[in-house]
């Protein structure tokens, strides 16, 4: 029999090893770029692009991710990231941000709680865009201990402004913690804001227990407004709109040249998983706003089903990335739902999430596939978006873009808002958007063999060769369709928006959004 000696020795080891249990974990910090092209990249398009931090992480201290994918634009891309569920399983329409469910059901327990209860210190900043309509559905409210940035989808960089969701005129949309961040807006480019927030919470970090710090850039979101960025770019070799936009993309990579910078310094990197991703492909074509991103050679942007709205820049870096896969890259399937799972698995938190009446987690855990102790990626199927997915503007459907991965081949179904290809400079002196009009895809679809063909050049669907193919993908997409939260749930289950209360708070507030319900 063990002495009493022994055994106060063991409790004393046991005690100090879960006291310490937390300090193993490792810091995740999620930097989400807003509205950057596939080609507004250095490592991308050298030469034109002026990303050099980023670019360094890429060539030495990073794996690529080649094929990362999220939905085709804001909101259903923030839910799936949040959730662990596919977009078609939260949301598929970034108008449901403004009812009273949210873009996120209030119900779903999202990436930051779960992070709480395992230890971490969880932090938001920037673009929120996952619900606003009352208390529950705020960052504060969804697992975050502070909260500093915007509720809405886009505004304007220096004054703070958007339209909200109450149709009653432009106001500021600035949130700190459970209230109105009253005296910090209107003073100045935001970017320095959010980038100085996210140094503070580092440098002032307790690290006897884990940070999580999702930092949601406002940059590179219309309004076009670079600051003092666009002086790394000559008027000389570009247009204005290219300056413009891409001066937003340099502001980003100024904002993880500070971040990495400030956790080598404070000695967190080590224990760090960094994770870049872009929220959805960039906005190309005049009907959509921004219009000067740049997804070459991928077909398509923001708003469209193409590769050019789904696929993103992406990487992950930190010390916790393996020393023999810094600076590779992989090509296997990733989806942004994904990052749940492989968090979970990282921190230490169970992944399911059984919340009444929703769909289950998405998410598959990849983090042996970003280790190489397997070659290939577990997820083979990417269901992008489903036949409830928003409607392509100017286009009568009766259903949205949707498409699906399956193997090497990606389904795409009905119209799409513009089709076009970019090229390596662009938009250019030439570029009159007269190529941004709509195509007819059929409810039967277009298949394309997206790894001999990423470009999406060569439709399939009718070729003899491919028949079987064909037809078991589009079964597959009319059967993940039926699984869509929008085709199960009751019309108008989300909950509609007063907006007569929420515009009266909002003068409540002093003129600033913010949740009207209780």
């Amino acid at each position: 029999m063990a002495s009493t000696a022994v055994l106060a020795l063991l409790a004393c080891v046991l005690a100090v090893t879960a006291s310490g249990s937390n300090v193993s974990k490792p810091n995740i910090i999620l930097v989400v770029g807003d509205d950057m092209g596939w080609a507004n990249a250095g490592w991308h398009n050298p030469g034109n692009v002026v990303t050099p931090n980023m670019d360094a992480l890429v060539r030495s201290e990073a794996i690529e991710l080649d094929r990362h994918y999220v939905f085709f634009y804001c909101s259903p891309t923030r839910s799936s990231l949040m959730s662990g569920r596919l977009p078609m399983h939260v949301t598929e329409n970034n108008n449901y941000a403004c009812t009273v469910q949210g873009a996120a059901p209030v119900n779903m327990t999202l990436l930051p709680a779960k992070l709480k209860t395992v230890g971490y210190k969880t932090h938001h900043i920037g673009k929120w865009h996952l619900g606003q309509a009352k208390q529950e559905s705020i960052p504060i409210n969804r697992g975050f201990d502070t909260d500093f940035g915007y509720l809405g989808g886009a505004e304007d960089h220096y004054t703070n402004k958007n339209g909200g969701c109450g149709n009653c005129g432009s106001h500021v949309d600035l949130w700190r913690n459970h209230g109105p961040a009253v005296g910090e807006s209107d003073k100045g480019f935001m970017a320095y804001k959010y980038n100085a927030e996210a140094i503070k919470i580092i440098k002032s970090h307790d690290q006897s227990s884990p940070l999580f710090m999702y930092l949601a850039a406002q940059c590179a979101h219309a309004p076009n407004q670079p600051d003092a960025f666009a002086n790394l770019y000559s008027s000389s070799n570009y247009t204005q709109d290219f300056i413009d936009y891409n001066g937003m993309i340099s502001a980003v990579d100024s904002i993880v040249g500070n971040v990495t910078a400030a956790l080598k310094e404070t000695g967190m990197w080590e224990n760090t998983l960094f994770l870049f991703t872009s929220d959805n492909g960039g906005p190309a074509a005049k009907s959509v706003s921004g219009s000067a991103a740049n997804n070459y050679p991928l077909r398509g942007g923001k708003h469209t089903a193409w590769d050019g709205g789904h696929r993103v820049i992406a990487f992950v870096s930190g010390g916790l990335v393996p020393q023999h896969q810094r600076g590779t890259k992989l090509e296997g399937y990733i989806h942004i739902a994904d990052w749940y799972a492989t968090f979970a698995h990282l921190a230490g938190f169970d992944p399911t999430d059984n919340a009444p009446g929703m769909p289950g987690v998405d998410g598959i855990n990849q983090w042996h596939y970003l280790t190489g102790s397997v070659a290939d990626s577990p997820r083979t199927e990417v269901p992008l978006a489903s036949f409830m997915s928003d409607h392509a503007k100017g286009i009568k459907s009766e259903y949205g873009s949707a498409a699906l991965i399956v193997g090497d081949y990606k389904l795409i179904r009905f119209p799409q808002q513009y089709c076009f290809w970019q090229g390596p400079v662009y938009p250019n002196a030439t570029t009159d958007h007269k190529h941004d009009i709509p195509c007819d895809v059929p409810e039967s679809g277009w298949l394309f063999n997206i790894k001999t063909d990423p470009g999406e050049h060569h439709n399939l669907a009718s070729d003899p060769a491919h028949s079987d193919v064909y037809k078991k993908i589009l079964a597959r997409a009319e059967e993940l369709d039926k699984t869509a939260i929008e085709y199960i749930k009751p019309q108008g289950w989300r909950g509609q928006l007063d907006a007569s209360a929420y515009c009266d708070q909002m003068r409540k507030n002093g003129g600033i959004w913010g949740p009207d319900l209780p």
